[in-house]
């Protein structure tokens, strides 16, 4: 089990979504970078990482902030919420707890993909 947003937590995540099959399907033609943004984790800060998709593999991901074409941000309790099944990252998306920027229709036609990095996301052991 890895401390959520941590650089280990993060490989896991590139594990967990590069094993979907279903995600190469899903992706295929997507090729951008997003950055997540969790913001104030207590004693720990912001914890930001960032990622790079490309046709439903992750071929990068790390720890930090990076100019991406995407970002996700919100509160650490949302993020926790979402990781733990509480909470629907679309719906956090469209009730503004968390805050989406770039492109919305490209993210649109590649919905699936989006929602499948979501419950990777879910899957990565996490402790918080």
């Amino acid at each position: 089990m890895a401390l959520f947003a941590s650089e280990e937590w993060a490989g896991a995540l590139k594990d967990e979504i590069n094993a979907n099959r279903e995600m190469a399907k899903a992706g295929k033609g997507f090729d951008a970078t997003i950055q997540f943004m969790i913001m104030g984790a207590g004693k720990r800060g912001d914890k930001p990482f960032w990622t790079h998709m490309k046709d439903g593999k992750v071929l990068e991901v790390a720890t930090g902030k990076k100019k991406c074409d995407y970002t996700v941000s919100g509160d650490y309790a949302v993020w926790k919420d979402i990781v733990e099944g509480r909470q629907d990252p679309l719906q956090a998306i469209m009730v503004k707890k968390l805050v989406f920027e770039g492109n919305l229709q490209t993210i649109m036609k590649y919905i699936k993909a989006v929602n499948l990095m979501m419950e990777s996301v879910k899957r990565v052991p996490s402790e918080f």
